[in-house]
């Protein structure tokens, strides 16, 4: 039962003439309508309470955290700046290099200069070389003997050939024998196995004693890295010739090259050409190598 309903119960019974007061006895019938009538009020009792606008739900109040708020720091004082200000700054420690043990006298250089070689990769003919005493100044005489141009047989540990350079004929007269270039194949691969870059950079704290041991004839000590450089340059500057198709004439006792641009070459340059043009192109290469390396090892530092 609706709204109206009710009202309109209502209203029929507020206009319904009043009966004559009698007294009479509750009968079931009137009994039974009295019932009804409650239960109708009831039920509109329920029925309006459940359309009634929905109220809002107040927005839900976050629960209040456990923990406490960190108080505010306080601002800094003038006394908190005045100290930030005066405590002292402590610098990192500054890392410097052991220093460099000095240099032997040149007498008595042998063992640290092996020892500054020891590690590096010299082969039999550079170990052989190490031995005998006196390394420094005997090196210095093979730069002195390389820059003019000489072979120094009796300073490097690599034993002449002991059998003549073989030579053909080759219908126009003597010519040397291909053949006879592999005799120092070894000694250009040793040669090429050389690293020089380690090599150098170990001799290089040395280098006022060669100085040293240069003035030994009569030079100016600073005079010993151009001859190095000169020793070198005559190694690179040699030609490119196959001396396989270079004539021989007998001259007196010896053979010379009929060419005389090949006879008046150095003796150095003589002996590279007779290794062959493969073996006499990795020496000069070296030596090329060399001489980069020692320009910048040797120039003066800022």
């Amino acid at each position: 039962m609706d709204r109206h309903t009710v009202e309109e119960a209502d209203h029929m019974a507020e206009n319904t003439p009043e009966a004559p007061q009698q007294t009479l006895p509750l009968s079931k019938a009137r009994i039974a309508l009295m019932g009804a009538l409650c239960a109708v009020i009831i039920g509109a009792v329920i029925l309006l309470g459940d359309r009634q606008p929905a109220v809002e739900s107040p927005a839900l109040l976050q629960k209040p955290s456990s923990t406490p708020a960190e108080p505010p720091s306080p601002a800094p004082t003038d006394t908190d700046n005045a100290a930030a200000v005066q405590a002292p700054i402590t610098a990192p420690p500054i890392l410097t290099e052991p220093a460099e043990s000095p240099l032997p006298e040149l007498e008595e250089s042998d063992n640290a200069l092996r020892d500054a070689m020891e590690g590096i990769p010299l082969g039999p003919i550079g170990q052989e070389y190490l031995i005998p005493t006196s390394v420094i100044e005997r090196s210095a005489s093979l730069i002195y003997l390389g820059a003019q141009g000489d072979v120094p047989y009796k300073l490097i540990p690599v034993a002449r050939p002991k059998v003549a350079f073989p030579t053909v004929d080759d219908g126009r007269g003597l010519v040397a024998d291909p053949s006879g270039f592999a005799r120092y194949d070894a000694l250009a691969k040793w040669v090429e196995s050389v690293d020089l870059p380690t090599l150098i950079g170990a001799i290089a704290r040395f280098l006022p004693l060669f100085r040293e041991a240069w003035s030994y004839y009569g030079e100016e000590s600073e005079d010993f890295d151009p001859a190095v450089l000169e020793m070198l340059d005559v190694i690179t500057s040699t030609p490119s010739i196959d001396l396989s198709a270079a004539r021989l004439v007998k001259k007196e006792a010896v053979w010379i090259y009929e060419d005389p641009a090949i006879e008046g070459l150095a003796p150095l340059q003589k002996q590279i050409l007779r290794m062959g043009p493969e073996n006499a192109e990795i020496v000069k290469l070296k030596a090329s190598e060399a001489q980069a390396l020692w320009l910048q090892m040797s120039a003066p530092k800022p």
